[in-house]
């Protein structure tokens, strides 16, 4: 692969990373920022058996670690870099909102060196097994919006959950099972939002234990080394907290806060839009709707299940679908959590065409609220036009059926109301008992869209098996 490829993307990234970020300048708590410095800073000054209770260097009231362990690690890593960098930046208690220009250098570059040795790889080696391997390809791929402004703008480290989650779907098709089946245990002990992908995960090697196995018995053996494989690399992940029940159950605490309810202010999923009319939080306790929002995945996945454990060999597909069934029906979604679909909308590029770029502008364009809190909106603006106008306009088998072509109609209505909500939110202020019905209105702009894509992988699943 071409690493010249490379260049344009991180020097958009550096530009991206010299300006805003969650919580700049916004005291008392600042924000994402703060929390991830503050997780090093608690990494380095505690034993892992106080990362997720209150201690004299763990206040629960001040980003509480919600990560699960790998997070902690890597969080621990970096803080003892920062200890030889600058001791100031993770300096326990003083050091709470530290903003400094070596704080921030550290910061960013840890984000730059992540996403160099996790995602860029995978991805790299994506475009490898493209038929087209144009320049301009590999550049919309890894120059895509939301890759760069969430990790490198707001920042977060999604570029490790997903480069993990892609590489261990790659090494699964090139039948490396116990890698890949390895690699993603470390993905979901990153992040817990790798398990929008468990279901797609564990169907596939089911289906090909099944296919490899001669018989009933060898197949259950296989099974059962590869559970085994996946406890024992899950103990030893946990190993600092299995001394006892109640530092395990606090660490599942802290990683499925289910106390804060079914979804998180404005965002495109089936809860946010389905509340406008049933009002589920006064209906239903939180545990009732944990359940029903588990069953509605469990069921919006079965399909795509069913298939891929048929059709293995289209497990990037299915992880798509999948994933973005777990976005639009699972509990407490976050908008930033798109990425995990959309990085399979990138793997898979070629087979859905420019309908690829439409998820690109669509999932863009959630996360306006979030790039104007974040003092991130002229970067935001600037990419956005950018990728309007230099449009992927590639076409594909997918983009040939009918719902596709009638779809390619109105394509440009979701930008148009996108632009009249942008504008009335400037000059027309929201009504007093409706404060938020301009962000609200942009995510249901999403919704559709995802709605719309989720239900078109349906379509074409259909009518080619």
């Amino acid at each position: 692969m071409k690493l010249y490829y490379l260049i344009i993307p991180i020097f958009v990234r550096v530009l991206i990373a010299i300006e805003g970020y969650s919580g700049i300048n916004d005291p008392p708590k600042f924000g994402d920022f703060e929390a991830q410095r503050h997780w090093m800073e608690l990494a380095v000054n505690s034993s892992p058996s106080e990362w997720y209770v209150e201690s004299e260097f763990n206040d629960l009231k001040w980003w509480p670690l919600d990560y699960p362990p790998l997070s902690g690690y890597y969080a621990w890593f970096w803080g003892k870099i920062a200890q030889y960098f600058d001791q100031t930046i993770i300096e326990p208690i003083i050091s709470r909102g530290i903003e400094t220009f070596n704080t921030k250098l550290l910061m960013r570059l840890s984000v730059f060196v992540s996403e160099i040795i996790f995602l860029f790889p995978p991805l790299l080696y994506q475009i490898s097994k493209m038929q087209n391997k144009s320049f301009s390809k590999a550049t919309y791929i890894l120059c895509s919006p939301l890759l760069m402004l969430i990790d490198h703008g707001h920042f977060q480290y999604n570029c490790i959950l997903l480069g993990l989650s892609l590489g261990s779907a790659q090494l699964l098709l090139n039948n490396r099972l116990y890698l890949g089946g390895i690699l993603y245990v470390f993905a979901i002990n990153f992040k817990v939002m790798g398990l929008y992908y468990s279901l797609a995960i564990f169907v596939y090697i089911l289906s090909v234990l099944s296919q490899k196995s001669k018989n009933y018995i060898q197949f259950l053996l296989s099974v059962a080394k590869m559970g085994l494989l996946v406890v024992a690399v899950t103990l030893i992940i946990w190993l600092p907290w299995l001394s006892s029940i109640n530092d395990a159950l606090q660490v599942l605490k802290a990683i499925f806060p289910v106390h804060r309810g079914l979804y998180q202010l404005q965002v495109a999923t089936f809860w946010c839009f389905s509340n406008i009319f049933i009002k589920w939080g006064q209906l239903f306790q939180t545990q009732v709707l944990l359940r029903i929002s588990t069953i509605l995945t469990l069921v919006g996945s079965a399909f795509a299940m069913r298939k891929l454990y048929q059709n293995p060999k289209h497990l990037l597909r299915y992880m798509f679908t999948i994933s973005q069934a777990f976005f639009l029906f699972s509990f407490h979604v976050h908008e930033k959590t798109i990425l995990l679909p959309l990085i399979f909308v990138l793997a898979n590029i070629e087979y859905y065409g420019w309908l690829a770029h439409d998820y690109v502008i669509i999932s863009l364009i959630t996360h306006h609220p979030l790039m104007k809190e974040d003092k991130l909106f002229t970067e935001y603006l600037i990419v956005l036009l950018v990728f309007i106008f230099f449009q992927f306009e590639s076409d594909s088998k997918l983009c040939q059926l009918k719902i596709v072509k009638l779809y390619r109609n109105i394509r440009y209505l979701p930008i148009i109301f996108y632009l009249i909500i942008s504008i009335a939110q400037l000059y027309i202020p929201p009504p007093q008992k409706y404060p938020y019905i301009y962000e609200l209105g942009i995510q249901m702009i999403g919704f559709g869209y995802y709605s719309f894509m989720y239900i078109l992988s349906h379509v074409d699943i259909k009518q080619k098996y």
